[in-house]
């Protein structure tokens, strides 16, 4: 009996501190969302894994984001990010890894098209979401020719990393203009164990 109290114990300890690295990737992936949906960019980067400024130094991703956001052509707006779920969290060599799994909601408004007439608006958004259709997949694009927008609803997913080296939790988007970087920073079998998880 004692034996079977020892091991709930352990279990229940075990599961609790499960339970709270969860909870506490989800708050900071949280964060970094919510940093991204108001536009707060030195926040995000701060979330940002180091060695993607290997790729591009901090002030020209900053700059490229600034570029995105502020262009007077089209505008871009993140409606909602929200995390659905966390994994539990692998570790290798002193380096924690989970794998944080989310649903986005990004408005594109064509400024620079609102001025012409019906027919040619209607052509480009067309065309526009046929692009994006491709891109994101059917059915996860809306369009609006009143507003001249579009809106893509996406469940991805993104990776979180805990280095002794760097300070708190860092992510990584796990798309494929990420893919060669996640593939130097997390070995193949954690990100095969990660997104199998789910």
């Amino acid at each position: 009996m004692k034996f079977l109290s020892t091991v709930a114990v352990t279990l229940l300890v075990t599961c609790s501190s499960f339970a709270q690295s969860q909870a506490e990737i989800t708050k900071h992936a949280q964060v970094y969302f919510d940093y991204m949906t108001n536009l707060n960019l030195d926040s995000v980067l701060d979330y940002m894994h180091p060695k993607v400024f290997e790729m591009a130094s901090r002030e020209q991703m900053k700059a490229g984001m600034e570029q995105m956001f502020n262009s007077e052509e089209m505008k871009i707006e993140f409606i909602s990010n929200d995390v659905t779920s966390v994994t539990d969290e692998k570790e290798v060599d002193g380096v924690t890894y989970a794998a944080v799994f989310y649903n986005s909601e990004m408005k594109m408004t064509f400024v620079s098209e609102m001025d012409k007439p019906e027919e040619d608006r209607k052509g480009f958004l067309e065309h526009m979401k046929t692009t994006m259709d491709a891109q994101f997949g059917e059915g996860n694009v809306t369009s609006d020719l009143k507003t001249m927008s579009l809106i893509i609803t996406l469940d991805s997913n993104m990776f979180a990393i805990k280095d002794p080296k760097y300070k708190g939790w860092k992510f990584i988007g796990n798309d494929d203009s990420m893919k060669q970087l996640v593939d130097t920073v997390i070995p193949e079998s954690i990100r095969t164990e990660l997104l199998n998880e789910k």
